[in-house]
């Protein structure tokens, strides 16, 4: 194996630790390297710590020693991954694979560098790549699924999982996915089928249950709906999901006191509840109440969980109604937008890429209010503020851009380096601007600087067939 070239720094390892106890722990590795265990507590340890590059060299010892330890390699990997160096830890993950081709960890490692750096397609190519014999070929279809899905190649995504099925059979997982893929593509008959073999695998597991009666509520099925949401209660009394899918169904059908019945009780479980609140802004929709609507959808997107998506696309979908009623195009148009991206993936993702589009539109005013939210959701994300600072650039607010884009660098990681990167533009084109050659200059630098330490850049436009 060849040995790593290590990272340049002040003097040698031992100078660089002020911690005496690693120091001295060290100091017991060089002594006597054969004990993998004292590597392994080191580098932990400095990775907790945030010193990256020392945990790199501590591991860069430890494949030296140990040159056959898939956990060394992996952990080398990381530590060149959050120190910011792609082409070392993408170097590192390939050769692990190649030394162990039947373990796991280092596909997941390398399609998340993959992924990170816009490299869908080799990502995909990592997967097609395991030959059938290989024992992870049936584990690779469901993270190959997941890449499709994530690119929103859906029609590709059911074509690996019906493959998967071809050649491994129905499962749990496969079944449950390929329903949630039919659910996203507005296919809710062959979703209900697909969560109807999930539920026969599983037949006590809520969750799965819950998704065939959402699948059969959006059907038009709201009998049977009513069933399942009942068998959900059976199995757990308390459900919160199984009572608020009642309540949802009782709102449909214009049974407003019995759902607020239901409601009043979910209340008492979850007090406070974003769901409940954003379920009793419809029925006051259904009865022309128009400021208790308002309100309550307002604080259900306040109290809203990040992660829940239907609170958040329900309560913008009935603002979207309430302002169109109004007279408020701006307004009703900024929730539909909401609502069709956040139904379209998980929120953070949705709204991430909604502001970057509008940004590259030039829709500076939807972007930033997006971003906004984001911030709201997600407080001091590096992202978003970098997002702002383009956004601050482009409408002349100069200053702006370069305190936020400022802000948000000093509490980045080292792992995002192309946000690092973005960051530094909008402060040197704002520099440039502002004629100051010396901050333009400066960051022109940094900005080259980071550029030779990524590897990856996409090579293939998204939205990859299946071959």
């Amino acid at each position: 194996m060849k040995s790593f070239k290590l990272i340049p720094g002040p003097g040698k390892l031992a100078a660089r630790l002020a911690d005496a106890q690693k120091r001295h722990l060290w100091k017991e590795i060089l002594a006597d390297p054969k004990y993998a265990t004292n590597i392994a507590r080191l580098g932990g340890a400095l990775m907790r710590d945030g010193q990256y590059p020392e945990a790199a060299e501590v591991y860069e010892f430890g494949v030296r020693c140990h040159p056959h330890s898939y956990l060394f390699q992996l952990c080398l990997g990381a530590a060149y991954e959050h120190a910011g160096r792609e082409a070392d830890a993408l170097r590192v993950y390939r050769r692990a694979i190649k030394s162990f081709p039947d373990r796991f960890r280092g596909y997941l490692r390398l399609e998340k560098l993959y992924r990170r750096g816009g490299c869908f397609g080799d990502a995909v190519s990592l997967y097609k790549g395991i030959p059938p014999a290989n024992p992870l070929k049936e584990a690779s279809f469901l993270r190959l699924f997941k890449i499709y899905a994530r690119l929103g190649d859906l029609d590709a995504a059911v074509a690996v999982l019906k493959e998967a099925m071809k050649h491994y059979g129905e499962s749990y997982q496969r079944c449950l996915e390929m329903g949630k893929l039919c659910f996203r593509q507005g296919d809710y008959l062959s979703a209900v089928q697909y969560f109807e073999s999930a539920v026969a695998f599983r037949p006590q597991h809520v969750p799965t249950r819950v998704w065939l009666g959402i699948a059969l509520k959006e059907l038009g099925n709201g009998r049977l709906a009513e069933y399942e949401f009942n068998e959900v209660l059976r199995i757990n009394p308390g459900s919160f999901q199984g009572l608020i899918h009642q309540a949802e169904l009782k709102i449909k059908a214009k049974k407003f006191e019995e759902a607020l019945a239901i409601l009043d009780r979910l209340e008492k479980i979850s007090p406070g509840n974003a769901r409940v609140d954003v379920c009793r802004g419809w029925i006051a929709l259904e009865k022309d109440d128009v400021p208790a609507a308002i309100a309550f959808c307002e604080r259900g997107l306040k109290e809203a969980n990040v992660y829940f998506i239907w609170e958040q696309v329900l309560a913008h979908r009935i603002l979207e109604r309430l302002m169109k009623a109004a007279g408020k195009a701006e307004e009703s148009g900024y929730h539909a937008r909401m609502a069709e991206a956040i139904a379209g993936k998980d929120t953070y993702d949705s709204l991430i890429h909604l502001a970057e589009k509008q940004i590259k539109k030039g829709d500076c005013k939807l972007a930033q209010r997006v971003l906004s939210r984001i911030l709201e959701l997600f407080p001091h994300n590096t992202r978003a503020q970098i997002g702002l600072g383009e956004v601050f650039l482009k409408e002349g607010r100069l200053p702006e851009a370069i305190l936020i884009c400022q802000d948000a660098l000093k509490r980045i990681h080292p792992i995002f380096l192309r946000e690092k990167i973005r960051g530094h533009l909008v402060i040197a084109q704002a520099g440039k601007l502002q004629k100051s050659l010396r901050l333009y200059k400066q960051e022109q630098k940094t900005i080259r600087l980071l550029l030779k330490q990524i590897y990856l850049r996409p090579r293939e436009p998204p939205g990859i067939g299946i071959q």
